[in-house]
């Protein structure tokens, strides 16, 4: 199993969280660096892969973003078998309105 730790209080902008995306998830060049983009490279994973998601808090200027992002990989994890998404929230490892 591949398993990775996204720690999210250094990129201060939705380019910059994209551009640390594409690296850590070592995502193909061609990768849009857009969030449709990144729902599709994490569906296309066929590789069991655990993805831990932190300090996605602190920076009020992209809460909004990184809610967004969050969004994404627990919709993703819940297309995709292959990938497991873990939050340093406890409660978003269990949200109570079904998502």
């Amino acid at each position: 199993m591949r398993k990775m730790l996204l720690d999210f209080h250094v990129p201060k902008t939705p380019e910059q969280a994209q551009r640390y995306l594409a690296l850590e998830l070592d995502l193909p060049d061609y990768y849009g660096r857009n969030l449709d983009a990144l729902y599709d490279m994490l569906t296309e994973i066929t590789e069991d892969t655990c993805v831990g998601i932190f300090k996605t808090e602190g920076n009020p200027l992209m809460a909004r973003y990184l809610h967004k992002v969050k969004r994404v990989f627990r919709d993703a994890e819940n297309a995709n078998p292959h990938l497991c998404v873990l939050f340093d929230n406890l409660e978003e490892n269990y949200p109570e309105d079904g998502e």
